[in-house]
């Protein structure tokens, strides 16, 4: 295990806000602490496992079996078909960028990092003729994303593939930068990757009132995965010192935050991700999902309030590559 400090104020002292954590999306074990920055209050997972011992935790992501099922999908519906809610983030995402004057080109390179199976770069590329490319550290998402969306997916680190410096007018990562040991430096290789005055876009899990709650059973807690729950201010000076204009910091709606939290109050064990999410065949645990799916009405109010007033579980950010170095 590796001490920890926040990204954003690395000589800034943690005070603890969650002792004992289990891991509650994987249902692995251990034992995890979180500290939030006496500056900022971004939550630090302190101590944190080495990089090399992540591997047990990231295993279950895209597994065979889910892997088959998204593949029956795509060839059930078509690739464009099996889509589904990338569809509806890659339409938000254009949105968005067109608020602030930018209409995404035919010819226009886009990075997604941290893309996992392409799906949402398949889906910009379908509705502007982008020429969209993915980087995922795991080599089974760069085979799928080939195979079933016809999006180039590289595999490895960002900061490993040696892209040129500004050949990007485009770049997303979503949900990517809490997973990521040093922030900081993602953000830079970020930056160096964006042509002078091309946009960011980024999105990851953040502290609101649902988070201080539920504590350790907060779904997005996701320890030990989760290095970093950043505070959006914080979150905006990293960006901005790595070399971004931030254009529009919000909070958007993230919807099973509450029914999700809520289930690993109620003594969900064994994984929400194994027993809700990436579901074995036969096994799955019909009363825990019919209470998720009832509590989910509930859910989806609590959590537009929550948006509405700027506390969500998220954090978005729109960034413009600043034209000086």
């Amino acid at each position: 295990m590796q001490s920890a400090r926040c990204p954003a104020h690395p000589d800034a002292a943690l005070e603890p806000v969650v002792r004992g954590a289990e891991d509650t999306f994987w249902g692995l074990g251990g034992s995890f602490d979180y500290g939030a920055c006496v500056e900022c209050g971004t939550w630090v997972l302190d101590p944190r496992p080495a990089p090399d011992e992540m591997g047990p935790w990231y295993a279950g992501y895209y597994n065979p079996p889910e892997l088959d099922r998204r593949r029956a999908l795509a060839q059930a519906k078509g690739p464009s078909g099996a889509l589904a809610l990338d569809d509806v983030r890659a339409a938000d995402y254009l949105r968005r960028l067109k608020q602030q004057g930018v209409e995404v080109a035919p010819g226009q390179r886009l990075l997604d990092a941290g893309c996992g199976l392409g799906a949402f770069a398949r889906a910009v590329r379908d509705r502007t003729g982008a020429d969209v490319r993915g980087v995922d550290f795991d080599a089974r998402c760069a085979a799928f994303a080939g195979e079933v969306f016809d999006v180039p997916v590289d595999v490895g680190e960002l900061g490993a593939q040696g892209y040129p410096d500004g050949h990007f007018d485009l770049v997303t990562s979503w949900h990517c930068l809490e997973h990521v040991y040093d922030p900081a430096a993602e953000l830079r290789e970020l930056a160096r990757v964006t042509r002078p005055g091309g946009w960011l876009t980024l999105e990851v899990p953040a502290v609101g009132p649902l988070a201080r709650l539920f504590r350790g059973r907060w779904l997005f807690l996701q320890a030990p995965t989760h290095l970093y729950h950043f505070d959006p201010g914080a979150l905006r000076g990293l960006i901005e010192g790595a070399g971004f204009r931030v254009a529009q910091v919000s909070r958007p709606w993230l919807p099973t935050e509450l029914a999700g939290s809520l289930l690993l109050a109620l003594g969900l064990r064994g994984g929400f991700a194994r027993r809700l999410v990436f579901r074995p065949p036969g096994g799955t645990p019909w009363g825990w999902l019919a209470l998720f799916l009832a509590l989910m009405p509930l859910d989806l109010l609590v959590t537009g309030l929550c948006a509405l007033a700027g506390r969500s579980g998220g954090t978005r950010v729109v960034a413009q590559r600043r034209e000086d170095p």
